[in-house]
């Protein structure tokens, strides 16, 4: 397999663009590859699909039809058919560990990187859409009131802002994770699920999936099957919110309670509760020798607004921003 001559990130990555083609009926494109990478859980940029696709193109996996796209060879469908079963098995909680670990905001200081969220909204929705995640934020069903806009034209990372369109970064919850990391605190992000809400009260979970073995992005899968009923929560008192679980150990219980008081003095918010030792958090299972952290879904907000008709664009866990150039909602 000449794909296994590449890094093995690398290696999923383009067997993931040979399994977008392969699924198409027809010459696709990279812009088309870019958006079906997204809903498979790949933050990949049209920009970088292309680069990628140029690479298939020298292996002899894919090749070009006119302007239409790319197909694949009878060499790529070959490759694609011998490729791992397990080539992403477990990708998402590498990649969860991996924006932990270069998450660098420091709460004494209020500086550094900040896990976010990526959202891509048309222009004349974005004040709607300004307006619902400050009150997803006031409810307690987001981390935090503060975003960074991305006007037309703009780029960050593989983000790019088309015409017409803002970008909005959230924060998302695992930048929780990675400050408790930085502090010296063992931390297990390990399940997304749904929260039921009742008389403005997280009760239980739902439904639960965990991260460990995923081969997508749980908070992804939910946000797909449009499970939440977030700006029922909001207005109403009762609903279904997205939240996630992490898990640490017991006798880091005490500074982990420590470091998100100081985070809620902050203005990062969206904590529902520490749990018991060993004991389920709101149902969730929590391991032997642990506690369970819930928390809200930074996503909630870009939800609601999709719950409300706007037509909007979410990636989770998209990206590494400056919190520094983040504003507050109004």
């Amino acid at each position: 397999m000449k794909l296994l001559a590449k890094a093995h990130i690398s290696q999923r990555r383009l067997i993931e663009i040979l399994r977008v083609i392969d699924s198409a009926d027809k010459p696709v494109g990279a812009r088309a590859i870019s958006d079906s990478l997204s809903n498979r859980g790949y933050d990949l940029g049209e920009r970088a699909v292309r680069y990628n696709l140029k690479i298939l193109d020298e292996l002899g996996f894919t090749k070009k039809q006119g302007y239409s796209g790319r197909v694949l060879t009878a060499l790529g469908s070959r490759e694609l058919n011998d490729a791992l079963v397990d080539d992403r098995v477990g990708f998402v909680n590498t990649r969860i560990e991996e924006y932990m670990f270069k998450t660098s905001f420091d709460p004494d200081t209020s500086r550094g990187d900040v896990i976010a969220n990526t959202s891509i909204v048309d222009k004349a929705d974005s004040e709607k859409v300004f307006e619902i995640l400050g009150r997803a934020f006031d409810a307690g069903y987001t981390i935090s009131r503060r975003v960074l806009i991305l006007e037309e034209g703009d780029s960050l990372s593989s983000l790019e802002i088309p015409a017409g369109s803002l970008g909005v970064a959230t924060l998302c919850s695992i930048t929780i994770d990675g400050m408790l990391m930085k502090r010296g605190i063992p931390v297990n992000t390990s399940f997304a699920g749904v929260m039921e809400i009742r008389k403005k009260q997280p009760i239980q979970f739902t439904d639960l999936i965990a991260y460990a073995g995923s081969s997508l992005d749980p908070m992804k899968m939910f946000m797909g099957r449009k499970v939440a009923r977030v700006v029922d929560a909001i207005e109403g008192g009762h609903g279904l919110v997205l939240a996630n679980v992490r898990e640490v150990p017991i006798a880091a219980a005490s500074q982990a309670a420590h470091l998100l008081e100081q985070s809620n003095s902050l203005g990062l918010g969206g904590l529902i509760t520490i749990g018991d030792p060993g004991k389920p958090v709101m149902g969730c299972p929590v391991g032997s020798g642990k506690i369970g952290i819930a928390f809200c879904a930074g996503v909630n907000g870009p939800v609601a607004a999709e719950e409300m008709g706007v037509k909007i664009k979410t990636s989770p866990i998209s990206m590494l921003i400056d919190y520094s150039r983040t504003t507050s909602l109004k």
